[in-house]
C-alpha cells in the first residue's frame, strides 16, 4: 500500500548507506545511549539540532520514526520527495491555526500506526552551546497526542557545524534520556524545562563547562 513504508525502507538503507560512508571517508562514526528510555510504543522524541546529521541517523536509529519538518524541505532534490513519499509531516512556518489542525491530524494518523514522531523543539538548527526559542505548537501537538515525551540530546555541532562542510572526524553520541510520562499538564514552562534539559545534557556532551547557573 501507499503508507510510505516501501520508501522508508530505501530511506533506512540510504540512511545507514549514508552514515558508513561518513564513517569509512570521513571518520565521523555515532554511538547510541540511553535506548533503554524508549518505550515500547509510540512515542514523541524531542531531539537537539545541531547539525544535517540527526536529520538522516535518526531514520537509522528509530525504525518507523516520522519525521515533523518545516516544509521547506521539500524543495531539496531527491531528499524532499523521499520526504513526502515517506509520510513524514511537514509544517508551514507561520501556518497559524489551519496549518497546527493539519500537523495534528497527521501527526495523530502516524503515530495511531505505532510510529514514534521526532520532533525537533527548537524548530532549526542551533549552534553548540546554544538554545533556541520551542514553538508554542508543539504544546498542543504533546498535549493532543497524550504521548510519553523521550528528550534526545546530541553533539552533532562540534563534529559537523552548522554552517559548514567541513566534518570533523571522530565519534557523535545520541542519547536518550528518561521519558516524561505525564504530559497532561504539558504548558509552556514544560516546553521550556524540555529545550533546557536537552540543551545542558548537548552542552555536556560537547564538552561546554557549567558556570554555576542552573
Amino acid at each position: 500500500g501507499d503508507d510510505g513504508r516501501y520508501v522508508r525502507r530505501v530511506s533506512r538503507v540510504w540512511s545507514r548507506g549514508t552514515a558508513w560512508l561518513l564513517s569509512t571517508i570521513c571518520g565521523l562514526s555515532y554511538r547510541v545511549e540511553g535506548r533503554e528510555h524508549l518505550p515500547d510504543g509510540p512515542a514523541i522524541l524531542a531531539c537537539k539540532h545541531q547539525s544535517a546529521f540527526e536529520t538522516f541517523v535518526m531514520n537509522a536509529v528509530i525504525p518507523e520514526v516520522c519525521i515533523i519538518y518545516k516544509r521547506e524541505l521539500d524543495s531539496i532534490p531527491l531528499f524532499g520527495w523521499f520526504l513526502r513519499r515517506s509520510r513524514m509531516v511537514s509544517v508551514v512556518r507561520g501556518g497559524g491555526a489551519s496549518a497546527l489542525r493539519d500537523m495534528l491530524a497527521r501527526a495523530t494518523q502516524e503515530t495511531g500506526k505505532g510510529r514514534c514522531l521526532l520532533i525537533f523543539p527548537e524548530g532549526t538548527r542551533v549552534a553548540v552551546g546554544e538554545r533556541g526559542v520551542a514553538h508554542a505548537g508543539l504544546i498542543a501537538l504533546v498535549r493532543n497526542l497524550k504521548l510519553p515525551v523521550v528528550p534526545v540530546t546530541l553533539n552533532s555541532g562540534i563534529r559537523w557545524p552548522r554552517k559548514s562542510l567541513l566534518r570533523h572526524p571522530g565519534e557523535i553520541t545520541i542519547r536518550f534520556l528518561p521519558a516524561i510520562n505525564d504530559v497532561s499538564k504539558f504548558g509552556r514552562g514544560e516546553m521550556e524545562g524540555l529545550v533546557e534539559t536537552i540543551s545542558a545534557e548537548s552542552d555536556r556532551l560537547c564538552g561546554l563547562e557549567q558556570s554555576g547557573e542552573t
